[in-house]
């Protein structure tokens, strides 16, 4: 349908201009009547052909220009976009205003009157929308400059999930995340029922998270704010999930969660996701069958004669014969990978000649 009415305008188009030229060249060279519409019938048939060679790289031009313009309007929220609108209407009803006395008392300089109007209305209209856009008329709030700046980084969302976990302060530490940070009042609530709860390890994983929170707000190099979440409205989702993603969504911003399932909520509803278990799993570090690392048996695995070991990313290494090294820091070598649910698990056997095992058996010896 689009094509066919960018075809239809392309044509259309052709055919008046070149019938435009045609009259042009009538008058210029005085022809006959019968000769004028030989030259009009030639020349609105030259528009007809032109109009449809130019229809497809039209077509082209539109689209690109379309996806170009709603790739710039995905930086704004819909409220900083309806907000802007109404600044550039009130833009251009001020601009009338102030231009009115000019059409009273000077109406017959029409020329400069409508240059003045024209240019009022530019100014104007551009102050409407830089003012209105940071004003949210829904809520009274001024809009975050951070938040919609084009140059800036997006701001980011805080789950409940991330904030326990406690790497997110590791990566804000080395300025690997970047942008202001909002912690919704209802992650700040979730956190503290954590905190209270009667379980041991539930209190500890809520004080946890309360603690990381206190740590980022004290680095003075890191933008933190506790925002109270509107009330949802009626037939809006009251679960704390879908109010994330919807927040979220509303201001731009990317959410930083270690929720699988709410990852993908996001993702569905078009906003951004900073999952640090994907990130944490891209970093780790490639290994293959037949390599060698050093690794420290820590304890007896589960079948007999096993040791077991961990690599610093947290994978486990399963070693054969290594029930009688434990405490030990050995070099092994790779023999198989599984990957599964929980991670990666690595099957190695120890190497007997190697320079470090021969050192741990020599120490031995000589006590």
């Amino acid at each position: 349908m689009f094509a066919l009415l960018v075809r239809i305008i392309c044509i259309s188009g052709g055919m008046l201009l070149f019938y435009r030229l045609s009259d042009m060249f009538n008058r210029a060279y005085l022809t006959d009547y019968q000769s004028e519409l030989y030259n009009n019938a030639g020349f609105v048939s030259a528009g007809f052909l032109f109009g449809l060679l130019i229809a497809p790289y039209t077509e082209r031009w539109l689209l690109m220009l379309h996806k170009q313009i709603m790739r710039s309007l995905q930086r704004f929220s819909p409220h900083a976009l309806a907000s802007g609108f109404i600044g550039l209407l009130m833009g251009f009803l001020f601009a009338i205003l102030v231009t009115l006395p000019l059409w009273l008392f000077a109406g017959d300089m029409r020329t400069l009157n409508l240059g003045l109007t024209i240019l009022a209305s530019i100014i104007f209209g551009y102050l409407g929308v830089l003012i209105f856009s940071r004003v949210s008329l829904w809520g009274g709030n001024i809009v975050s400059t951070t938040a919609y700046r084009i140059d800036a980084a997006k701001p980011k969302v805080l789950d409940t999930s991330v904030l326990i976990d406690g790497r997110i302060l590791g990566l804000l530490e080395n300025n690997f995340i970047e942008g202001k940070l909002f912690v919704p009042d209802i992650v700040l609530n979730e956190l503290q029922g954590i905190a209270d709860d009667s379980d041991g390890l539930r209190r500890k994983r809520g004080r946890r998270g309360l603690d990381v929170i206190t740590k980022i707000k004290e680095r003075e190099d890191i933008e933190l704010e506790v925002i109270d979440m509107p009330a949802p409205r009626a037939g809006e989702a009251t679960a704390v999930d879908a109010r994330l993603v919807n927040y979220s969504k509303s201001i731009a911003a990317v959410l930083v969660t270690n929720d699988f399932n709410l990852s993908k909520i996001a993702e569905l509803r078009g906003v951004r996701v900073y999952n640090l278990n994907t990130l944490a799993g891209s970093l780790r570090r490639s290994l293959l069958p037949g390599e060698t690392m050093v690794v420290n048996v820590v304890k007896y695995g589960k079948e007999h004669g096993q040791g077991i070991a961990y690599l610093d990313d947290g994978t486990m290494v399963v070693i054969e014969h290594g029930d009688k090294k434990i405490g030990e820091t050995l070099e092994v070598e790779i023999k198989n990978i599984m990957q599964s649910v929980a991670g990666r698990l690595i099957f190695a056997t120890i190497i007997q000649d190697s320079p470090t095992n021969n050192d741990n058996d020599q120490d031995r010896e000589d006590v």
